[in-house]
């Protein structure tokens, strides 16, 4: 009678197969999880921008400097900040596609954009990743009938505050 010791061939073959399989479905889910915790990121940065401009639109407001509003559609949002994000590498006059990388912010001083170039995944890369452009607009009042509006969408001359939006993505 002879003692069967380890494996066969068949049963490693079978082995390996199944932890290939395993490690690919894992795979495919930390890079999911990767790029959603790269949104999560890049909109709690937004959050905290935006409420950064409305303290100080309220600041503003509180002081009676409301002339001085529309200076803010000028600033960069960053410096609104105590503190910027490790991932701002700072105002740009010409972005060059492809000198910022991705997962990184930048502010494009020209068109006054706040600009997020998002990472695309592990698992394929485009020559032109997604970005996500931020502009502060000025909210006006028009006659608290129906709310603020953004100024380019109302005639009153009533500033309410800004807002951060994302004009694309």
């Amino acid at each position: 009678m002879r003692h069967q010791r380890g494996f066969t061939l068949f049963e490693l073959a079978i082995t390996v197969a199944i932890i290939g399989i395993l490690a690919a479905a894992l795979l495919s889910r930390v890079t999911l999880y990767q790029e959603q915790a790269e949104r999560v990121a890049m909109e709690n940065v937004v959050g905290v921008l935006r409420s950064a401009l409305g303290m100080k639109s309220a600041q503003l407001m509180a002081q009676g400097r409301m002339s001085e509003m529309s200076k803010l559609l000028t600033i960069n949002p960053m410096d609104l900040l105590a503190q910027k994000p490790a991932n701002y590498v700072g105002e740009v006059d010409t972005p060059q596609i492809g000198k910022i990388s991705p997962g990184n912010w930048y502010f494009n001083r020209k068109q006054l954009l706040l600009v997020y170039i998002a990472r695309t995944g592990a698992t394929f890369q485009v020559s032109n990743p997604p970005r996500f452009e931020y502009r502060i607009e000025l909210v006006r009042d028009p006659d608290g009938a129906n709310g603020p509006k953004l100024a380019e969408t109302s005639n009153s001359t009533t500033i309410e505050g800004v807002v951060l939006t994302q004009i694309s993505k």
